[in-house]
């Protein structure tokens, strides 16, 4: 039999093993901010937040102009494929002063063919050839997002 202090060196030992992996996971990935046009961040976090909750206004709010009239084909897309995206999160970004590279994390879910039965992916592995990136340019002094998050 383990001594008292073996296994209480053992449960110290897992559990700051445990911490470390929570840590990683905090400060590798982060949440969405508040949406807003004051950032590319915000400009991706309101406009995944509408393809989130199929919200068309709120995708086309945060849309450059010159893609606006898609919007409505994008969240289309979504609902013919029956799939949605859950968990959405940022991580490393490219920015400069006009245009800006966002790199996204987010579980796609679909069902699987021939069943009702979902599964759900990461974007950079989704069979629905979804973006891992989001460009994004500043017009008139507010961030927009270029690229059409839309499944093939």
């Amino acid at each position: 039999m383990p001594s008292r202090w073996g296994q209480r060196r053992f449960t110290l030992l897992l559990g700051g093993v445990v911490i470390v992996l929570i840590l990683v996971q905090v400060l590798g990935s982060h949440p969405l901010p508040p949406p807003s046009h004051r950032t590319a961040a915000g400009a991706v976090a309101g406009y995944l937040e509408g393809v989130e909750h199929t919200h068309l206004e709120e995708v086309r709010q945060y849309l450059a102009p010159s893609q606006r009239t898609k919007a409505a084909e994008l969240l289309q897309a979504f609902a013919t494929q029956r799939a949605y995206i859950t968990a959405p999160q940022m991580g490393y970004s490219s920015l400069g002063k006009t245009t800006a590279e966002i790199n996204i994390s987010a579980e796609v879910c679909s069902p699987r063919p021939g069943t009702r039965i979902y599964s759900c992916t990461s974007v950079g592995r989704s069979p629905l050839g979804l973006p891992s990136q989001l460009k994004c340019v500043k017009l008139n002094g507010d961030w927009y997002v270029t690229t059409l998050f839309k499944p093939r």
